[in-house]
């Protein structure tokens, strides 16, 4: 069962990866962006200050103009280019970095449908550098606290190995090939040993590098997920009781069901949740229609004038006779 800041996955800049950008001046920036049918969402960062820009559909076109007086392209197409070239890096482009007055301006120079195409992301700085906690500080420390708890688990399971090595050894179990075996493996000395390595100091000259690889990306989307969930752990759970996920989807209709901040404080270790079964649903009563309530009620007052009819017929009958 997948666990519930996975189930609540909704598109966030702030689950965005970083990408690591070569500007045409030779500065690295690190990129990120979410790009949607109603505009986009940009940051840049250079390890000191962060810019951000947030455009909606009416202003690209009218940017787009501006800069291609020649070139006429819809807004989806526009939309996709531009977040083709701010995925990765892509060869061919040109990245040229402009820092003004409190703004950075990232001009991309591409190709759409084979005829040159000029783009401008002019970001600004944000009103409060919280950003850099929530997109860079945050995410990184929690990466780096969980990269040490795998490694601990890791240490772990090299421990057992070599226990069930041993224990093989001890029952006469042999190696046929022996370029595979290996000493028992000792966690100081490994740790020792990378900390002395030629690729600890290739790290230390390029640290960025390494958001770009598929792992770190993918880590610091769960790290980013997981730490949104927890800040707003209220209003997801309220979304996933009544039935509204977070990424827009649902998990029954609203009728009968009352949102968590209108029923009383219950504490979480009183709540019950059965994984397998469901409540069981009964079906709704159903309620007879105001026009059959008038139509029933009709036909009651004219069968009663019948009777009254018939009671007097009989009367004038006996009085006749």
């Amino acid at each position: 069962m997948a666990a519930p800041w996975r189930r609540c996955n909704r598109p966030l800049l702030e689950a965005q990866p970083w990408m690591q950008f070569k500007a045409a001046d030779g500065r690295d920036l690190l990129v990120k962006g979410l790009f949607q049918e109603d505009g986009y969402h940009v940051m840049l960062c250079d390890l000191e200050h962060v810019w951000e820009e947030r455009v909606e559909t009416e202003d690209i076109s009218e940017r787009s103009k501006a800069l291609n007086p020649n070139v006429e392209a819809p807004t989806a197409t526009i939309l996709h280019n531009l977040a083709l070239h701010l995925d990765v890096q892509r060869p061919g482009a040109v990245y040229a970095a402009r820092q003004q007055e409190g703004s950075l301006v990232l001009a991309l120079s591409i190709k759409i449908s084979g005829l040159p195409y000029q783009w401008e992301f002019r970001c600004t700085e944000p009103p409060t550098q919280n950003v850099k906690v929530t997109h860079l500080v945050m995410p990184l420390v929690t990466m780096i606290t969980e990269l040490s708890r795998r490694q601990q688990e890791l240490f772990k399971l090299l421990a057992k190995k070599d226990r069930e090595i041993q224990e093989l050894r001890e029952n006469r179990g042999t190696l046929r090939r022996r370029n595979l075996e290996t000493a028992p493996f000792d966690p100081k000395t490994f740790t020792a040993d990378m900390s002395l390595s030629k690729d600890f100091e290739q790290v230390a000259q390029d640290p960025l590098k390494i958001l770009s690889s598929p792992d770190s990306q993918a880590l610091y989307k769960d790290t980013a997920l997981l730490l949104n969930w927890k800040s707003n752990a209220a209003a997801y759970e309220e979304m996933v009781d009544v039935g509204m996920m977070a990424d827009g989807s649902t998990t029954g209709t609203w009728a009968g069901k009352i949102p968590v901040s209108l029923l009383p404080a219950v504490s979480v270790a009183t709540r019950t949740v059965s994984p397998v079964t469901s409540p069981v649903k009964r079906p709704a009563p159903v309620m007879d229609s105001p026009t059959k309530q008038d139509e029933q009620v009709r036909r009651d007052e004219l069968e009663k004038k019948l009777e009254e009819e018939k009671s007097r017929a009989k009367k004038k009958k006996k009085l006749l006779v």
